[in-house]
C-alpha cells in the first residue's frame, strides 16, 4: 500500500488528502439532513425530500458555474470563493433554527459545494495529465474514505448537538482551504514551468499537431449514459430503503449495506485492479462492464426478498460503481482541450447531480405503478440503455478522431 501511495506525484497525494478532509466535513452534514429537518425543525418528510431536490438543483448549477470559473476566472480564485462560501454558510447553519433561513442556507450550501466539486477532478487532470485513470480513481477513493469517516463523525457530533455537525464541517473546510491556499500554488507554478503532455497527445503525431476540440456529440452521449447510471444507482438510497423495510429488514441492516459499500471501495482496490486487468483493460470496457454489473444487481434484487440477497446485490452494485464512476470523468478528460478542464468536469459532476434529482421521483412513480419487481426490471433495462449510450459515445469519438487525423494530414 505504501509503495502504491508513493507512486503518485506529491501534488496528487496532497489533492487526495484534501479530498478526504473535504468529504469528511461534507459527510458530517448530509446523512443527517433529513433527520434534522424532520425531527429538529419539525417538518414532514415530504418537505425534507423536496428541499434535498432543490439542493441537488443548486449543486447542478454550481457544478457548471464552478467548472467555467475554474477555466476562465482562475483556479485559485474559484477555490477561494467556493471554500469561503461553504465555511460561512456552514457556520450560519449551526446558529439558525429558523426554517426559512435554513432553507436559503441549504440551497446556497448546495451551490457552493457544486462550485467546488468539479475542482478536485479538474485539478487532478491539470496537475497530472499523464495520470489518466489512476489520478481520478485516487480522488474517487479519497472522497469515499471521507464519506465513511464523516458519517461516523457526524453521528458523534450530532449526539452532542446538531449545530456541531455544521461547525465540524466548517472546520474541515477551513483545513482544506488552508491546504489549497498555502501549498497548491507552488505545485501549480512548478507545473507551468515544466508542462507534461498527455499520453494521447504523444501517441499520434498527426493528432498531436491538431488542436483538441470538444466533441459535443460524444460528450452528450457520455453524459447520457452517466445520467441513467445515476438514476439506477440512486434507487438504493430512496425507493429500495422503503421497500426493504416493508420486507421486515431493519434500518440498522440497511445502514450496514452502506458500511459494506464504503469498506469495499476503500479496501477492494486490489480486487477492482484485478477485474480491470483481466476483463476491462480499456476505459470503454470499464464503463460497459460497470453498467452490465448495475443491471445484474437489479436482476438479483428482483429475485430475492431476504437480506442475504440484498447483501449480494449491494456487493455487485459497488463493483459496478467502482468501475463506472472514476471511468467517466477520465474518459471526458481524454478529449478535453487545454483550458476547458474545469468546464468538462463540471458538466460531468452536474450530470451526476441531475441523476440524483431525477432518480427518486422516477423511481417512486415506477414503484407506485409497477411495484418492486417492475421497478427492478425497468432499472435493469435502463442500465442496458446506459451501455448503448457508452457504446455510441465510443463510436462517435473514434469517428471524430479519424476526421481530425485525416484533416491534419491533408493540411500538411
Amino acid at each position: 500500500m505504501g509503495q502504491t501511495w508513493k507512486s503518485y506525484p506529491s501534488s496528487i497525494r496532497l489533492l487526495a488528502i484534501a479530498a478526504i478532509i473535504f468529504s469528511t466535513g461534507m459527510a458530517c452534514i448530509w446523512p443527517l439532513v433529513t433527520i434534522y429537518i424532520h425531527d429538529y425543525l419539525g417538518k414532514p418528510l415530504t418537505v425534507a425530500g423536496f428541499l434535498l431536490l432543490l439542493n441537488q438543483g443548486a449543486f447542478l448549477i454550481g457544478s457548471l458555474a464552478g467548472g467555467m470559473l475554474f477555466d476562465r476566472w482562475g483556479k485559485m480564485k474559484t477555490i477561494v470563493l467556493s471554500s469561503f462560501g461553504i465555511i460561512v454558510i456552514s457556520i450560519c447553519l449551526g446558529f439558525t433554527t429558523d426554517f426559512t433561513v435554513y432553507t436559503v442556507l441549504l440551497l446556497l450550501n448546495g451551490l457552493f459545494y457544486g462550485t467546488l466539486s468539479p475542482v478536485m477532478n479538474a485539478l487532478a487532470v491539470v496537475m497530472w495529465p499523464e495520470g489518466g485513470r489512476k489520478a481520478i480513481n485516487l480522488i474517487y477513493v479519497a472522497l469515499n474514505a471521507g464519506v465513511a469517516a464523516g458519517s461516523a463523525l457526524g453521528g458523534v457530533l450530532a449526539s452532542v448537538s446538531f449545530a456541531w455537525t455544521f461547525f465540524g464541517n466548517a472546520f474541515a473546510q477551513v483545513v482544506v482551504f488552508a491546504m489549497f491556499v498555502l501549498i497548491l500554488p507552488r505545485h501549480l507554478k512548478a507545473l507551468e514551468e515544466a508542462p507534461v503532455r498527455k499520453p494521447d497527445q504523444l501517441a499520434s503525431s498527426a493528432l498531436n499537431d491538431a488542436p483538441k476540440k470538444v466533441v459535443w456529440g460524444a460528450l452528450v452521449l457520455l453524459c447520457a449514459g452517466l445520467l441513467i447510471s445515476w438514476i439506477v444507482y440512486v434507487q438504493w438510497t430512496t425507493v429500495l430503503s422503503t421497500y426493504m423495510q416493508s420486507l421486515g429488514i431493519s434500518l440498522r441492516q440497511y445502514s450496514l449495506l452502506w458500511t459494506l459499500n464504503g469498506a469495499l471501495i476503500l479496501f477492494g482496490q486490489p480486487l477492482i485492479s484485478w477485474v480491470i486487468k483481466h476483463f476491462a483493460r480499456t476505459l470503454k470496457a470499464q464503463m460497459l462492464l460497470g453498467t452490465y454489473v448495475f443491471a445484474l444487481s437489479m436482476l438479483i434484487l428482483s429475485q430475492t426478498t431476504v437480506y442475504a440477497g440484498f447483501v449480494v446485490a449491494m456487493f455487485v452494485m459497488t463493483i459496478g460503481e467502482m468501475l463506472v464512476w472514476p471511468a467517466v470523468p477520465t474518459v471526458a478528460a481524454e478529449f478535453t482541450p487545454e483550458g476547458q478542464e474545469g468546464f468538462i468536469q463540471g458538466l460531468v459532476s452536474g450530470t451526476g447531480s441531475a441523476g440524483r434529482m431525477l432518480g427518486p421521483l422516477l423511481g417512486a412513480v415506477i414503484f407506485q405503478n409497477f411495484q418492486a419487481q417492475g421497478l427492478l426490471y425497468i432499472m435493469a433495462g435502463l442500465s442496458l440503455m446506459s451501455v448503448a449510450f457508452f457504446v455510441l459515445h465510443s463510436s462517435f469519438q473514434k469517428r471524430s478522431k479519424r476526421r481530425v487525423i485525416a484533416t491534419t494530414t491533408i493540411e500538411k
